[in-house]
């Protein structure tokens, strides 16, 4: 539970001290860079899916409850699939943390791949609708494709870029420990 309301306070913090650029139909939200704790935290899902909820709500050019409720409905889904599919990969760090002296850490690709989840189901939702909400019209399918494309693209500099270090150096502290110790 503190695990996720301190993940959904720093993603609160990071959406508005980056306003000007998390929201809009071009967007690139650092916050979302969290998403990887994902992969290690079981209270990341709830935290980010609180943090979204909480930055897209306190919005002064709210788009609506579409939004409000489709944005962080895709981050919280996104990161509980995330944590799920990092099954495999807690394993591997539990063993590593066990084992030292014989065990590498995780690969790389025990990483990536549920990393993408954020980055695929976030475009996939969040570029569907804004289009909608912001032209108001019916925009066309260029449009659509595009805004996708844009989510797609900022999602995977956040996630991949900055979040997958952070996570690479969570790794090394003992909260990663903890958090991996019991890992079934």
């Amino acid at each position: 539970m503190v695990q996720g309301a301190v993940i959904a306070s720093i993603y609160l913090v990071a959406t508005f001290l980056t306003s000007a650029i998390s929201f809009g139909m071009i967007q690139f939200r650092i916050s979302e860079a969290l998403a990887a704790l994902a992969l290690l935290f079981p209270g990341a899902p709830l935290g980010l899916f609180a943090g979204c909820l909480l930055a897209n709500l306190l919005n002064p050019a709210s788009l609506g409850v579409v939004d409000i409720l489709g944005g962080s409905l895709a981050t919280g889904i996104a990161a509980l699939l995330t944590y799920r599919l990092g099954r495999s990969y807690r394993k591997k760090l539990q063993h590593y943390y066990q084992n030292r002296e014989k065990a590498d850490r995780p690969p790389m690709m025990a990483r990536l791949i549920p990393l993408s989840l954020p980055v695929i189901i976030n475009a996939l939702i969040v570029g569907t609708y804004l289009p909608f909400l912001i032209q108001g019209a019916e925009p066309t399918l260029a449009v659509v494709l595009l805004s996708v494309l844009s989510i797609f693209i900022s999602q995977a500099i956040a996630v991949y870029a900055l979040g997958l270090p952070l996570l690479l150096a969570m790794e090394c502290t003992p909260a990663a420990f903890d958090a991996v110790k019991y890992e079934e």
